[in-house]
């Protein structure tokens, strides 16, 4: 939980001092990066957090469907 609030901190100090209009480096350039920087390391966290919810649901698994699940079929009239 300390990352995500981590993250939040420094994506507002990042927002609230970069000036995007400015000549200067650090406020034109270094702050918004480093505020987009936080903004996607955020989204993977919470995609990847979703993600790891859903393993445990029992339907989730390695397989694409039922058909590849339930493994070989001994039914062989196909009339």
């Amino acid at each position: 939980m300390r990352r995500p609030i981590l993250l939040l901190i420094i994506m507002a100090i990042a927002f609230s001092q970069s000036e995007i209009m400015s000549p200067d480096i650090i406020k034109g350039v270094m702050f918004p990066l480093l505020f987009s920087a936080a903004l996607l390391i955020l989204l993977i966290w919470l995609i990847r957090r979703s993600h790891s919810n859903r393993r445990g649901d029992g339907r989730s698994g390695d397989c694409g469907g039922d058909f590849y699940s339930s493994g070989k079929s001994n039914d062989r009239d196909w009339d």
